[in-house]
């Protein structure tokens, strides 16, 4: 009998040292993962949230996009609204922004390594690459404090810079006026006609996001595992053209030719001016840029969707 008690307590010494050993080896960044998929599989109507801040952010970058390609078409940003392109474009990039790191805070085996793929590019800049790596990372690897660090970023920083970047944009377009755009509408009142058609909008988009989420709800792949490298690390769709562009070419050449266009986009008001004031038809010009960027980027998530 007591040989059988001092088993049992033997038995639970070994189990209790087994838990512990496994709780501080654990990485503590899988936490992360832990509390995703507790509140898809596991809370109420969690995977419905969850599915509704999803596709709010989807839906929010491509309607940027048909924004962008609606100013870029009819050249809104004419003088003297280039600061209203610069500016919007600014809110483009910290919307991007705010999407990578809340995909990244999933932790999933895709996302972490999507993260790292990214981490990687940014740590290949010269001069600011390996201390802007290290300050987002918080040290050499991806890991716990990579997660705080993302995490701040998209509940705190990134957020009430995108409501200062939103109120600003707004500022100066009212400040500015709007452009004459031929075809378009003339005054219209903000209250009721221009009230009551945003009103209808809004709720028509909840309710085409309550049936996408319905349909489609929100997947969470296997957690993050650093000895094995995921089969399909492809981001979300917004960043699928550019993932596939760095996975074509190589690294350096990949990576200053993204920034390169980035700082392209950003300056092209000042450029449209320039070759203007020479003769140029710039409503074809404009138009046959933005159906080869729109066809190129098309083709990279096409090809992206067959890797």
């Amino acid at each position: 009998m007591a040989s059988t008690v001092s088993e049992n307590v033997k038995k639970e010494q070994d189990e209790k040292s087994w838990v512990d050993y496994i709780q501080k080896d654990l990485p503590q960044h899988l936490d992360a993962y832990q509390s995703v998929d507790q509140i898809t599989n596991e809370i109420y109507l969690g995977w419905f949230v969850r599915g509704l801040h999803k596709t709010s952010v989807d839906l929010m970058i491509l309607f940027l996009f048909f924004h962008v390609i609606r100013v870029f078409i009819t050249r809104a940003y004419r003088t003297p609204g280039e600061l209203k392109w610069v500016s919007g474009s600014i809110v483009l990039f910290v919307t991007l922004a705010m999407g990578f790191t809340g995909y990244s805070l999933i932790f999933d085996n895709v996302s972490y390594w999507g993260m790292t793929v990214v981490t990687n590019m940014i740590g290949t800049l010269p001069v600011i690459g390996t201390p802007l790596l290290h300050l987002l990372r918080g040290g050499e690897e991806v890991s716990g404090v990579t997660l705080l660090r993302l995490y701040d970023l998209h509940t705190k920083l990134l957020p009430v810079l995108l409501g200062g970047l939103v109120l600003g944009h707004v500022v100066i377009v009212r400040l500015l006026g709007f452009a004459e755009v031929k075809g378009s509408r003339g005054f219209h009142s903000f209250y009721p006609e221009h009230t009551l058609k945003m009103g209808a909008i809004a709720a028509g988009l909840l309710l085409l996001i309550v049936n996408i989420v319905m349909i489609f709800p929100p997947l969470l792949g296997p957690p993050a595992n650093v000895q094995e490298v995921a089969s399909d690390v492809s981001p979300p769709w917004y960043f699928s053209a550019p993932f596939m562009w760095i996975t074509l070419l190589p690294g350096p050449l990949a990576l200053w030719s993204l920034l390169g266009f980035a700082g392209f986009f950003v300056v092209y008001p000042f450029l449209d001016r320039v070759l203007d004031e020479r003769g140029w038809p710039m409503e074809i010009v404009n138009a046959l840029v933005a159906a080869a960027v729109v066809c190129a980027m098309a083709g990279l998530m096409y090809l992206d969707t067959l890797m």
